[in-house]
């Protein structure tokens, strides 16, 4: 299997909310409604995310359902995928970086433009829950500056990394942890 392959499944387990082994709609969305209940947010605070996580799925995710059963197995997101990141069909990084200035701005809690440690953490247990030892983890390997902070371009340029490169030692392969 390649890195790729082990990174596209690994997103596939976090977009999968409810870990039936399909990708719906309700589980893409339904990842903005854990963020909110994390971060102590009423739902209404996280429309901006969760518009942006239905276009995702409206435009993109939807439409790697080959068989039309209404959802998308792991086999059809990680074919798909790939075939979209090497066309950018339906602009597709307009919209996940779309959805991730969503997220950021929802952690971005001193309104800096910047993710600390600690807001990032924050993002990635609420949203996906991950562990935090893997989120601080993450932080580590993502800060590109050392800075202790990650900007919006990090995070857009680690999430790019992270759906493209075949590099096993890239710096964005670690958004969701280690590999």
């Amino acid at each position: 299997m390649s890195v790729l392959d082990i990174k596209l499944d690994r997103s596939f387990d976090v977009f999968d909310s409810d870990g039936d082994g399909r990708l719906q709609k309700s589980d893409v969305i339904a990842l903005s409604d854990k963020l909110a209940e994390s971060l102590g947010l009423a739902p209404d605070a996280v429309a901006g995310l969760r518009g942006s996580l239905a276009d995702l799925w409206d435009t993109v995710f939807q439409k790697m359902d080959r068989n039309d059963d209404g959802g998308v197995d792991r086999q059809e997101f990680r074919a798909s995928f790939r075939a979209r990141i090497v066309t950018d069909q339906n602009r597709i990084w307009e919209r996940i970086r779309n959805m991730s200035n969503a997220w950021t701005e929802l952690g971005d809690h001193d309104g800096d433009g910047m993710l600390s440690r600690e807001e990032y953490t924050s993002l990635l247990h609420g949203m996906f829950r991950l562990p935090h030892v893997t989120c601080d983890d993450a932080f580590n390997r993502l800060d590109a500056d050392g800075d202790g902070q990650l900007s919006r371009d990090e995070i857009s340029s680690a999430m790019k990394e992270y759906y493209t490169s075949e590099n096993h030692s890239a710096r964005g392969n670690h958004f969701f942890g280690r590999l």
